[in-house]
């Protein structure tokens, strides 16, 4: 049933070239559209017509670990799911971005496609109850002792079951196979009622939104569509691309009926997801060449959906969620106030007001969270409501989830899955804390829940994930994508193909809104600003090549929008400063500034916008060089004696060996962070800014960073030998003092 990827590395070059879908609809190159499918995915199999298709039970990897080894919810001698997330999944409100620098659109194309693959139903009458602990902040504020969340065990198939040799099984409602389900459904009569049945179009709402209801909601091909903004607009922007290419199959063959364009469109758009999932968004998660290559259409490989894959790895994302959502504009400006993540869920009035372009503009321009143990708070106490008026623990509901569904433990799955056990929390994590946390709640490493090991392993190196959840992921996709006979690669050939495999989530979103500034990969968001600092020898006020960089400089980040101080850091032994995403840094208007030690401003840098994830902006900045001395100056004593008198006069300075030594500065920087105190002149001040809006001023204090101690780019050597005359005397002459004081 599992079968472990090769791992295969191997290099792959970046197609980020924008695609030019349009023409590949009128090319004439044969193919097998997907009107050759059923809409529920039964047939896609010759010998297996069933394999993907709905309402199929989920397989295995592992075998089942129930209570009973029939059916019994599992982990019965665990300590309580919401123990267990009050301990290793309360972030405390200290969020940590994404080390690879995701952006929450990962996690919003993650949803989006599992709503493609997997839908569970709640059974009618199976209560399941997750005890809450004693005097929980949230859901047990009185002590009582007595408080539960309580949820519906998952819906089964009836046939399973029986006894250990045939346990229950879950079933899959919806299709295994990546065929855009989410837009056009699983079940014909929903794929009907979304279509106009004219033109090939699908049906749509003012502002070109999705369809709405009787109840006010957005209709599409998943029940889930309404969930939260993000995922809304996802709904609405392939819904968008299909009326987009049935427009232009329709015009280059007059002669097609709707139906055949409906379905040449819908051709097209499942092409198209599986395109970016399988070339964008999977390297961006797993790594590079952690997916095997595609060798064509494998009728012996089934589909259909893991337990482990749904109710366990793919709930990674959960820990990837921030906890407000915003609504920019194309220069990455807020366009209104944020949103908290609990007041977002299925209030579809935010898209009614804002449309689709905001929403997505921010997924691609927020880093998502760091993929761990931990999850925000609006999704770990206040899912679908405060505490005790329908408010969940998201995370408790993953563990409880497992448990319902029999889920082996972390170690016997690894097992299964061809990795090796481990012996120790050690090597699950390098993290101490979290080690102890888990030895203090487990016991054994024999004992913990798949979704809190999975989650809880340090990445494999290139990627956002573990170990044991890259495992499964990698099967889970590889054998939706072999064994589907209606692939994109299997399907399309020639320039149709090539097109294809260009295409990014950015072309899509930009051929379907007015946005025109979204980065190659909306999948990374990994802006920054950087320069260098050097001495201001000509006293132009401008930094030149041939002018020394200055170490030690205190430089700061500014919000032009409300002059908040975003970041700081200090210049390094060559002049260099950096501030990037893990700083604070995001879309808005920013201003760079040099201090003195006594934090005086020195010099303030012109507006910078920071419109898009691959915005990388260079700002150099010039500091006062110190003034020329005048009359006879005494060299700062050492070990408190007192130096000889020198004599500096015009054409003069220092011993001529010392003298070539500092006008031939190189790599080496001048550090002047005391002199420019005593560099003449007035300080600049920093103005006011003008009234404009940013979402970067919230993010200053939520990241596990330290300023002071950010990477520094690398430079070109700075040479001040190549001034001549009187400015490199001024610049000798003054140095000189100054250098001394360091011998």
């Amino acid at each position: 049933m599992f079968n472990r990827s090769r791992k295969e590395t191997r290099c792959r070059r970046s197609t980020q070239i924008r695609s030019a879908i349009a023409t590949a609809v009128e090319c004439s190159e044969p193919r097998v559209l997907l009107s050759a499918a059923a809409i529920d995915g039964t047939g896609n199999n010759i010998e297996h017509p069933e394999w993907g298709s709905t309402e199929e039970a989920m397989l295995r990897l592992a075998d089942a670990e129930y209570a009973d080894a029939v059916s019994t919810v599992g982990g019965e001698d665990r300590p309580s799911a919401r123990l267990i997330s009050n301990e290793v999944s309360d972030s405390r409100g200290n969020d940590e971005i994404s080390k690879r620098l995701m952006s929450a659109m990962a996690y919003a194309w993650g949803q989006f496609i599992d709503h493609d693959m997997t839908l569970t139903s709640s059974a009618e009458n199976e209560k399941m109850s997750i005890a809450v602990p004693k005097g929980d902040p949230s859901f047990d504020p009185a002590g009582t002792g007595t408080k539960t969340i309580d949820t519906m065990r998952s819906a089964f198939d009836e046939s399973p079951g029986t006894d250990a040799k045939n346990p229950r099984q879950q079933v899959n409602l919806i299709t295994a196979f990546m065929d855009a389900s989410m837009v056009y459904s699983s079940n014909s009569e929903t794929a009907s009622s979304l279509r106009t049945f004219s033109g090939g179009k699908m049906k749509t709402s003012k502002g070109n939104l999705l369809p709405v209801g009787d109840d006010g909601q957005f209709q599409a091909g998943d029940i889930r569509a309404n969930e939260n903004p993000g995922l809304i607009s996802l709904q609405t922007l392939f819904v968008r691309e299909h009326n987009l290419q049935a427009s232009r199959i329709a015009a280059s063959n007059a002669k097609l009926q709707d139906e055949q364009v409906y379905q040449q469109a819908r051709s097209i758009v499942a092409a198209e997801i599986q395109a970016i999932t399988y070339n964008e968004w999977l390297p961006s998660l797993l790594g590079r060449g952690a997916m095997d290559k595609y060798e064509g259409y494998d009728s012996n490989v089934n589909p259909g959906i893991s337990n482990e894959f749904a109710t366990a790895a793919f709930r990674f994302g959960h820990s990837l969620l921030g906890d407000d959502v915003g609504f920019l504009d194309n220069n990455g400006l807020p366009v209104r106030d944020e949103v908290s993540l609990a007041d977002a869920f299925f209030n579809a009035s935010l898209v009614k007001e804002n449309g689709i372009d905001s929403a997505l503009k921010y997924l691609a321009s927020d880093p998502s969270m760091e993929v761990d143990t931990e999850v925000v708070e609006g999704v770990r106490n206040f899912l679908f409501g405060p505490p005790g008026a329908g408010g969940l623990d998201l995370a408790s509901l993953n563990i409880q989830r497992g448990r319902d569904h029999g889920l082996a433990d972390y170690n016997d799955t690894r097992e299964a899955v061809g990795l090796s056990r481990v012996t120790s929390f050690a090597e699950i994590t390098s993290d101490k804390a979290l080690q102890t946390k888990l030895e203090s709640l487990y016991g054994s490493v024999d004992e913990i829940d798949l979704w809190v090991g999975g989650l809880a392993e340090d990445h494999v190196r290139g990627s956002s994930v573990g170990e044991t959840f890259q495992t499964i992921i990698v099967d889970q996709f590889e054998r939706m994508r072999d064994g589907d006979r209606f692939w994109y690669q299997n399907q399309f050939s020639g320039r149709q193909l090539a097109q294809l495999q260009k295409t990014s989530l950015s072309d899509v979103i930009e051929r379907n809104t007015d946005l025109t500034s979204i980065q190659k990969n909306a999948f990374f968001f990994r802006s920054e600003v950087a320069g260098v600092i050097t001495a201001d020898l000509n006293r132009n006020k401008k930094s030149e090549r041939n002018e020394p960089p200055v170490a030690k400089i205190t430089v700061q980040l500014i919000n032009s929008a409300d002059g908040a101080l975003v970041a700081t850091t200090t210049t390094d032994r060559n002049g260099h400063y950096r501030f990037g995403v893990q700083n604070g840094l995001r879309t808005g208007v920013y201003q760079v500034r040099a201090l003195k030690a006594d934090g005086t401003v020195i010099t303030t840098s012109h507006k910078i916008s920071i419109t898009a994830g691959d915005d990388n902006e260079r700002v150099d900045l010039s500091v006062p060089a110190p003034v020329k001395p005048s009359g006879s100056t005494t060299p700062p004593a050492r070990s408190g004696r007192s130096g000889p008198t020198q004599s500096v006069a015009s054409g003069q300075g220092p011993r001529s060996e010392n003298r070539t030594m500092i006008s031939r500065t190189t790599s080496t920087a001048v550090d002047v962070s005391n002199s420019v105190q005593g560099a003449t002149g007035t300080s600049p001040q920093v103005r006011p800014a003008a009234a404009s809006t940013s979402n970067s001023a919230k993010v200053a204090s939520a990241h596990k960073s330290s300023p002071g101690s950010v990477p520094v780019l690398a430079a070109s050597t700075q040479h001040a030998s190549s001034l001549n005359g009187s400015e490199v005397e001024v610049l000798t002459d003054s140095l000189f003092a100054d250098w001394m004081r360091f011998v």
